[in-house]
């Protein structure tokens, strides 16, 4: 578990990204693990952007089955939950601790479960990730 940013183990490379769903039979092992896998990505796209940079900096996508709405979960934005659907969700939780915006910048702190928080400064020309 990761408590600061690894540049050394940050994998880079100039490939372009690309999925493919699977394209052979599966036995019931391989297809519940291509579907988890799935679902990682899916959860990932559903967040905004500064969260997603943040989880992917840190390693934090380790996913669970949740079966109930998690902390926070807003039924007039989200819709109604539906304890049928199979849905996934983060492990760890992050918050939104707090935000402020202008016309050059917009500075965000976050709360990770476990992690303690974590401060974002998006500026025109550079952005900044710190620990506090």
């Amino acid at each position: 578990m990761p408590e600061t940013i690894d540049p050394e183990a940050m994998h880079i490379d100039e490939l372009p990204g690309v999925w493919a769903p699977a394209q052979w039979e599966m036995t019931a092992a391989e297809s519940a693990q291509e579907a988890e896998s799935q679902a990682s990505a899916s959860l990932l796209a559903t967040i905004d952007v500064p969260e997603a940079i943040l989880r992917l900096l840190l390693n934090e996508l380790e996913i669970v089955r949740l079966y109930g709405p998690p902390a926070g979960y807003d039924a007039q934005e989200q819709g109604e939950w539906d304890s049928q659907l199979i849905t996934y969700g983060f492990k760890r939780s992050v918050t939104l601790a707090g935000i402020t915006r202008d016309a050059e910048s917009l500075e965000l702190v976050y709360t990770l479960e476990g992690l303690g928080s974590w401060s974002m400064s998006i500026f025109p020309e550079r952005v900044t990730i710190e620990l506090i």
